[in-house]
């Protein structure tokens, strides 16, 4: 029953029904309960009304970093869905509130602090081993996101802007691309909304410069790669969305030349058709770029000799009246 109801059942009630209704209830109480209670109820008694007592957590962040490894080792070879003799069955659905707790002390960490680069690393981290449960049964959910309570793009971004507060380099580029490209998703994201969160963030041409420079440095190593293999080998279906989606990123960071930028987005497209090819980047460029672009996006469809679906021909002569 809700507090207003238990107040209206005890109101005008005979002290002693009272009093051995509470007992009653204390008697049920875990002892764990029991002794957080006493105080509370010492300190009612004496009149001194309710005292709060705020638990204030003595964090190590050496312990925490090590905690967190654990938990990761022990997430990806399934101890935390799997019967096994490391992670005790009854703490196998608590995975979800330890997550939570590992977040919330890690992004209460300034940027100041000597261990920001680790904390940077293991928000990373926890956000790879969450994606992956969305692919892959780590977790007692197929949406782990969900479980803890933040949004894929959500966790993603807090760790892009921590990861832009320290210093750029290849390396660094190369973990916020894949981020967004070599990831399973939660039923609530799409990759575009990665892409989005990391197009925001990185604005300096430098930068950009070095986004385009590792996606087209991977796309030329996964065209090789798929070269490589048998017509039917299975590898080939795990290949082309990695180079699909670093296309992606390639062509929403493109400057210059938009003409360009549609060529090498087309040329290095592994979609099942030309048309899909232009679907996709008519998407991209309503996404991140403008209605101009986008016409001009559709018309050299037109010149590859491409027929667009039936609503895009709609929307074509919409843009265009």
């Amino acid at each position: 029953m809700k507090v207003k109801e238990l107040r209206d059942l005890l109101k005008d009630k005979d002290i002693k029904l009272i009093n051995d209704a509470f007992v009653e209830v204390y008697k049920a109480l875990p002892k764990s309960k029991k002794e957080e209670l006493d105080s509370v109820i010492e300190s009612i008694v004496k009149g001194e009304g309710k005292k709060k007592t705020v638990k204030q957590e003595e964090v190590s962040l050496n312990d925490l970093f090590v905690e967190i490894q654990d938990f990761l080792q022990d997430a990806y070879h399934g101890f935390y869905i799997a019967p096994n003799r490391i992670v005790p069955k009854k703490e196998r659905p608590k995975w979800r509130y330890k997550v939570k707790r590992y977040l919330k002390i890690l992004f209460e960490v300034p940027s100041d602090h000597p261990d920001f680069l680790q904390v940077v690393i293991l928000i990373r981290e926890i956000y790879k081993v969450l994606s992956y449960g969305c692919g892959v049964y780590v977790f007692s959910s197929d949406d782990p996101f969900a479980s803890v309570g933040i949004a894929q793009e959500e966790l993603y971004e807090e760790y892009i802007k921590r990861q832009m507060q320290l210093p750029v380099t290849e390396e660094t580029i190369r973990e916020m691309v894949t981020g967004a490209t070599h990831c399973y998703l939660s039923r609530e994201c799409l990759h575009e909304m990665l892409y989005g969160v990391l197009k925001f963030h990185i604005q300096k041409l430098e930068y950009r410069d070095m986004v385009k420079a590792y996606g087209q440095k991977f796309i030329e190593s996964q065209k090789k790669f798929i070269a490589s293999l048998e017509r039917y080998d299975d590898r080939l279906y795990e290949a082309t969305p990695l180079l699909n989606e670093t296309n992606d990123v390639v062509f929403i960071f493109h400057y210059g030349s938009f003409e360009k930028a549609l060529q090498y987005y087309f040329k290095n497209s592994y979609e099942r058709n030309q048309e899909v090819t232009l679907y996709k980047v008519l998407m991209l460029t309503e996404i991140f770029f403008s209605k101009k672009e986008w016409i001009e996006a559709y018309e050299y469809g037109l010149k590859l000799n491409i027929e667009p679906r039936q609503r895009l021909q709609d929307k074509y002569k919409k843009y265009k009246a």
